[in-house]
């Protein structure tokens, strides 16, 4: 092999190296179809409260990645012959005349329960000193953890597992928020599961393409 691939002498003919290259990419199939599936669980999370007495965090936990495509498009679907078709779902928004669509908004996710459910955390911000971006990290960390055992105490998520967390660009977190905060919940969870409970990324998405983002901000605001 040494002589052929890295010298290039005495290779093999046309046929033979055509051979080759097909038997590797089987073999390259094989270990990629033979790798078991990721078991990860999406959070969505917003804010809302920041000028108010009480800050709040809302977020909707799917338990999987089907459910989480599954439960957006059933959202969007709804939403092209809806009235909100042209306008992001937030709670701030909404008016007297919105009750109807929300009643219907509410009843497409009603229809998808099964795989979803909701957490929220809150605080009095006369109970703390603390600045407002980091109450609104800290009850980001405190949910995400507290949620894992709630989802684990009550069977709905196995172990092992991991936890990958989107919430709104437009909330109170910068990346270097979220990079210190990922990294304390990564060793909560190393702390009380020892591997098998992992966190494997905070990402920050406009809420206008996250029909779950938005769902958590309707949670936030209710």
């Amino acid at each position: 092999a040494k002589i052929q691939n890295e010298y290039g002498l005495f290779t093999a003919d046309e046929k033979i190296r055509h051979h080759r290259k097909k038997n590797e990419e089987k073999m390259q199939d094989e270990v990629i179809n033979d790798a078991p599936a990721r078991k990860v669980v999406n959070v969505f999370a917003d804010e809302t409260g920041k000028n108010g007495d009480y800050v709040i965090v809302a977020s909707v936990w799917v338990l999987t990645g089907r459910s989480v495509h599954t439960v957006s498009q059933a959202i969007n679907t709804w939403k092209e012959t809806s009235v909100w078709k042209s306008q992001e779902i937030h709670f701030t928004n909404f008016g007297k005349k919105d009750m109807e669509p929300l009643h219907e908004y509410l009843q497409v996710v009603l229809a998808n329960r099964e795989f979803l459910s909701f957490k929220a955390i809150a605080i009095e911000k006369s109970k703390t000193g603390r600045k407002i971006s980091e109450i609104v990290e800290k009850l980001h960390e405190h949910m995400l953890i507290r949620g894992a055992e709630h989802e684990i105490e009550t069977h709905r998520m196995d172990l092992p597992r991991e936890i990958e967390m989107t919430v709104d660009e437009e909330q109170s977190l910068d990346r270097f928020a979220l990079s210190e905060m990922s990294r304390r919940i990564s060793r909560g969870f190393e702390d009380n599961y020892r591997g098998k409970l992992k966190l494997c990324d905070i990402q920050a998405v406009s809420s206008k393409t996250s029909p779950l983002v938005q769902l958590a901000d309707l949670i936030a605001g209710d």
